[in-house]
């Protein structure tokens, strides 16, 4: 029965793999399409239907145009527009000297697009930039932001994965300290 145990550390090494591995693929995704700020429209194609996001990315800890802006995306042969979904949590992801903040999801078909600015924000947005303008009255310095198109991946697989590593750790502590109290 003690030897049985041992095996449990494997099996732990390989969930720990697994999730890192499976974390690694999550985060690691390629842009699509990026639009500076300062331009009001631009187009980008869509090569694989699927779901994709929109993120405002722009350089860490300054003031950002959040909640001064809308956005519209639309096919650019008919200009048909395309809904865009506000997440539920919105995800944001921090480098070493930019960060960026997920504001829209769609789904989109094999297709070119355009992307467009509005002055149009939502009340909720207007709303938080307004707690920004309070913290900060530095002016916003709006060629350092700009909106990306990247293929959305769901939030849920990063917590699975989490979920993987730390039942790989538990059997592993599992799988050495049980044949001794056996």
């Amino acid at each position: 029965m003690k030897q049985l145990c041992y095996l449990l550390v494997p099996l732990g090494a390989a969930l720990i793999i697994f999730g890192i591995r499976g974390i690694i693929a999550n985060v690691k995704v390629k842009l699509l399409y990026e639009q500076p700020y300062i331009e009001e429209s631009g187009s980008f194609t869509v090569t694989e239907p699927g779901n994709y996001g929109i993120w405002l990315n722009g350089k860490q800890y300054s003031k950002s145009p959040y909640g001064e802006f809308g956005l519209q995306l639309s096919i650019k042969e008919t200009g048909e527009m395309i809904p865009l979904s506000r997440p539920l949590m919105r995800t944001t992801v921090s480098g070493i000297g930019t960060a960026r903040m997920e504001l829209y999801t769609f789904y989109a078909d094999a297709g070119n697009y355009t992307l467009t600015r509005t002055g149009d924000a939502s009340l909720g947005d207007r709303l938080l930039s307004n707690v920004g303008k309070v913290v900060s009255r530095k002016p916003v310095d709006y060629a350092r932001f700009s909106f990306r198109v990247y293929p959305n991946r769901s939030i849920a697989f990063g917590f699975a994965y989490g979920f993987c590593i730390t039942l790989g750790f538990m059997l592993i502590n599992f799988g050495l300290l049980l044949p001794h109290y056996l």
